[in-house]
């Protein structure tokens, strides 16, 4: 975790980033994590002056790159299954009475755990402490699920009974929290493409941010609103470019364009491990023409792209919705729309399907993104359908393991929907 340092006489910003981050030039991240150093007078290199008295933040280094802290102890919360497990500065948690960790695509992960609070524990104490955003990992059956932050507790008085509550998200969620830093001011970006926005703004806080395959176009000029979340700010931006995103185990964060798979997992019904799946239809967002607009000036016309939804179509129905894309030319702004009514597809259309456990017939757990091959007559699904898993839940309570998946249709993050509806 970050740290801090009380300037005394004689410290350069250079030599506390050698100290702390191993390289003077790494001067810049400490710049970025303190933004009250803006605006004053500037040393010969260009780095803002310091003075004795001045307390500075110490950001980590690339934390996804980090080796986890050794396992000094374990600490046993309950006698329930250990299957999942969280080392937090060097201490192993297991024993959780319930959990649930959420893996999505086109969102970040988040997990909930809930243990018996014992008060005179020193460990939970100190694991637990508010506002400490602590990194933490992630463990399923010993394999590393996800590095992310601990958020602050969440402590249940009920009689005589306490609950603790762990919380948190991936590393990269910080950017789904905060605005830029003032020192990447002013906020404008011309000629880059996103993989060139994307990463230094990363790297001013600490993290990393990872692109699969083609990035698409660079955008002729495009800024982020001061009060603008860098989360939003990005996501915006891949749109543009037709990519999705999520965060990988080691807590970046990544965007890339999905590939169909083979299937991972069979759910058919009246079958186990199958309990129950419920269609998640939204009629009024769904239209037969999706028609996209670029923003004109004086150096470019405005450009029109046309979407066509050849289901509604093909009925007999014209409902129309009307976007306009920033920054896209010709070959963009048909990427753009595509993509906008892929997401309109999985918006629209969507199962949520629950299961016994957290693995598939081979023993593997369950994963974001995979496809899964579903036949339920009675949910719609008539004939043997492959869906992506764009949402994943690994929960427990009481009643045991299950798994919680809502189910999309392919081609939903490319517009290419099936000819066929599931229900068809």
């Amino acid at each position: 975790m970050s740290k801090a340092h009380k300037v005394e006489s004689g410290d350069t910003l250079g030599a506390i980033s050698i100290k702390y981050l191993g390289s003077f030039s790494n001067w810049k991240k400490i710049i970025a994590a303190n933004p009250q150093l803006a605006g004053r007078k500037t040393a010969p290199d260009g780095s803002p002056l310091i003075f004795p008295g001045d307390i500075l933040v110490i950001p980590d280094e690339d934390k996804s790159e980090v080796p986890p802290a050794p396992q000094t102890k374990t600490v046993t919360l309950s006698g329930e299954a250990a299957d999942v497990s969280i080392v937090i500065d060097g201490y192993e948690f297991k024993g959780f009475t319930a959990y649930e960790i959420n893996l999505n695509y086109d969102c970040l992960d988040s997990f909930s755990f809930t243990a018996p609070l014992d008060i005179a524990s020193k460990e939970i104490a100190e694991a637990l402490e508010p506002f400490t955003f602590k990194t933490c990992d992630i463990y399923y059956e010993g394999e590393l699920l996800l590095k992310g932050t601990l958020l602050t507790p969440d402590p249940q008085l009920t009689g005589e009974a306490t609950e603790i509550n762990f919380q948190g998200y991936p590393l990269c969620g910080i950017l789904n929290d905060c605005t830029i830093p003032l020192a990447e001011y002013p906020a404008e970006y011309s000629d880059l493409d996103i993989k060139e926005i994307a990463v230094p703004i990363g790297e001013s806080l600490g993290i990393t941010v990872l692109f699969e395959g083609n990035t698409g176009e660079p955008f002729t000029k495009v800024s982020i609103e001061p009060t603008e979340k860098i989360l939003d700010f990005l996501v915006k931006l891949s749109k543009q470019r037709d990519l999705i995103f999520t965060n990988d185990e080691k807590g970046r964060l990544l965007f890339f364009k999905h590939k169909d798979k083979k299937a991972f997992a069979n759910f058919e019904q009246g079958k186990k491990p199958l309990l129950e799946i419920r269609p998640k239809f939204k009629a009024q967002e769904f239209f037969s023409h999706i028609i996209g607009f670029s923003k004109s000036d004086a150096d470019h016309e405005c450009e029109q792209f046309i979407y066509e939804n050849q289901y509604l179509i093909g009925k007999g129905i014209t409902r129309c919705k009307t976007i306009i894309v920033d920054d896209a030319e010709e070959s963009d702004l048909e990427a753009s729309v595509k993509a906008y009514a892929g997401r309109m597809f999985a918006d629209c259309v969507s199962f949520e399907l629950d299961c016994h456990g957290h693995k598939n017939a081979d023993k593997k757990v369950f994963k974001k993104g995979m496809t899964v091959c579903v036949k339920a007559p009675g949910a719609m699904i008539r004939k043997e359908t492959n869906f992506i898993a764009k949402n994943i839940k690994l929960k427990r309570d009481t009643s045991g393991n299950s798994t919680t998946m809502t189910l999309i249709l392919p081609g939903s993050y490319s517009g290419d929907i099936p000819g066929v509806m599931p229900w068809e």
